[in-house]
Protein backbone atom coordinates (compact mmCIF):
# COMPACT_ATOMS: atom_id res chain seq x y z
CA UNK A 1 0.00 0.00 0.00
CA UNK A 2 1.54 3.47 -0.92
CA UNK A 3 2.16 6.11 2.16
CA UNK A 4 0.10 9.15 1.83
CA UNK A 5 1.64 12.20 1.12
CA UNK A 6 2.33 14.52 4.52
CA UNK A 7 3.44 18.00 4.76
CA UNK A 8 6.53 16.96 6.47
CA UNK A 9 7.59 14.61 3.34
CA UNK A 10 6.96 18.12 1.00
CA UNK A 11 8.98 19.87 3.51
CA UNK A 12 11.70 17.25 2.87
CA UNK A 13 11.98 17.42 -1.00
CA UNK A 14 11.50 21.29 -0.69
CA UNK A 15 15.04 21.30 1.96
CA UNK A 16 16.54 18.74 -0.60
CA UNK A 17 15.72 20.78 -3.53
CA UNK A 18 18.04 23.55 -1.75
CA UNK A 19 20.44 21.59 -0.74
CA UNK A 20 21.46 19.75 -3.79
CA UNK A 21 20.46 21.72 -6.82
CA UNK A 22 21.06 18.62 -9.15
CA UNK A 23 16.95 17.57 -9.36
CA UNK A 24 17.70 15.05 -6.17
CA UNK A 25 14.37 16.65 -5.01
CA UNK A 26 12.64 16.18 -8.38
CA UNK A 27 13.52 12.53 -8.34
CA UNK A 28 12.66 11.83 -4.93
CA UNK A 29 8.91 13.16 -5.80
CA UNK A 30 9.16 11.35 -9.10
CA UNK A 31 9.85 8.00 -6.87
CA UNK A 32 7.39 8.30 -4.46
CA UNK A 33 4.45 9.12 -7.11
CA UNK A 34 5.46 5.82 -8.67
CA UNK A 35 4.91 3.74 -5.41
CA UNK A 36 1.27 3.94 -5.79
CA UNK A 37 0.44 0.27 -6.82
CA UNK A 38 -1.94 -0.02 -9.60
CA UNK A 39 -5.20 -2.06 -8.66
CA UNK A 40 -4.49 -5.70 -8.40
CA UNK A 41 -5.62 -7.77 -12.10
CA UNK A 42 -8.35 -10.13 -11.26
CA UNK A 43 -9.51 -13.25 -14.18
CA UNK A 44 -12.77 -11.36 -14.27
CA UNK A 45 -11.36 -8.95 -16.36
CA UNK A 46 -12.09 -10.75 -19.60
CA UNK A 47 -8.34 -11.86 -19.52
CA UNK A 48 -8.09 -15.22 -21.79
CA UNK A 49 -6.31 -18.14 -19.72
CA UNK A 50 -2.71 -18.34 -20.28
CA UNK A 51 -2.36 -14.75 -20.57
CA UNK A 52 -2.30 -13.45 -16.90
CA UNK A 53 1.60 -14.01 -16.44
CA UNK A 54 2.49 -12.04 -19.71
CA UNK A 55 0.27 -8.92 -18.79
CA UNK A 56 1.77 -9.10 -15.23
CA UNK A 57 4.86 -9.03 -17.32
CA UNK A 58 3.89 -5.81 -19.46
CA UNK A 59 3.23 -3.69 -16.31
CA UNK A 60 6.54 -4.22 -14.92
CA UNK A 61 8.72 -1.12 -15.78
CA UNK A 62 12.52 -1.00 -16.76
CA UNK A 63 14.00 1.77 -15.47
CA UNK A 64 17.11 1.01 -17.68
CA UNK A 65 15.73 0.75 -20.83
CA UNK A 66 16.77 4.27 -21.94
CA UNK A 67 20.38 2.80 -22.02
CA UNK A 68 19.91 0.11 -23.93
CA UNK A 69 22.05 0.39 -27.38
CA UNK A 70 23.67 3.40 -25.97
CA UNK A 71 27.19 4.35 -24.50
CA UNK A 72 27.99 6.29 -21.60
CA UNK A 73 30.26 9.55 -22.11
CA UNK A 74 31.88 11.22 -18.88
CA UNK A 75 33.60 14.13 -18.77
CA UNK A 76 34.78 16.00 -15.26
CA UNK A 77 34.25 19.12 -14.91
CA UNK A 78 34.36 21.61 -11.73
CA UNK A 79 31.39 21.68 -9.24
CA UNK A 80 30.86 25.24 -10.02
CA UNK A 81 30.18 24.50 -13.28
CA UNK A 82 28.01 21.69 -12.69
CA UNK A 83 25.82 23.72 -10.53
CA UNK A 84 25.49 26.48 -13.21
CA UNK A 85 24.55 24.03 -16.16
CA UNK A 86 22.38 22.24 -13.74
CA UNK A 87 20.25 25.86 -13.22
CA UNK A 88 20.69 26.61 -17.07
CA UNK A 89 19.20 22.78 -18.16
CA UNK A 90 16.17 23.16 -15.44
CA UNK A 91 15.51 26.93 -16.17
CA UNK A 92 14.83 25.49 -20.21
CA UNK A 93 13.71 22.47 -19.09
CA UNK A 94 15.79 20.15 -20.42
CA UNK A 95 18.34 17.46 -18.67
CA UNK A 96 22.02 17.80 -18.37
CA UNK A 97 22.74 15.02 -21.00
CA UNK A 98 20.23 17.21 -23.90
CA UNK A 99 22.32 19.75 -23.30
CA UNK A 100 25.69 18.23 -23.76
CA UNK A 101 24.32 16.58 -26.81
CA UNK A 102 23.34 20.07 -28.12
CA UNK A 103 26.70 21.20 -27.21
CA UNK A 104 28.43 18.56 -28.84
CA UNK A 105 25.80 18.68 -31.65
CA UNK A 106 27.14 22.39 -32.13
CA UNK A 107 31.03 21.31 -32.04
CA UNK A 108 31.28 18.97 -34.90
CA UNK A 109 28.61 20.88 -36.88
CA UNK A 110 31.20 23.98 -36.51
CA UNK A 111 34.11 21.65 -37.07
CA UNK A 112 32.95 19.50 -40.59
CA UNK A 113 31.64 16.43 -39.05
CA UNK A 114 28.84 14.53 -40.29
CA UNK A 115 27.98 12.76 -36.93
CA UNK A 116 24.98 13.96 -35.00
CA UNK A 117 23.89 12.45 -32.09
CA UNK A 118 19.83 12.08 -31.73
CA UNK A 119 17.83 14.03 -28.99
CA UNK A 120 16.57 10.47 -27.93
Amino acid sequence: MARKPTAIADLDIEGEALTHQDGLAERIARQRGQRIEPPPITLEQNIPRGQETRRAADTVRDANAWRRGKSLLQVAIPEEAHVELSIIAKRRRITLSQVVKLALNDWLKQHGHQLRLPES
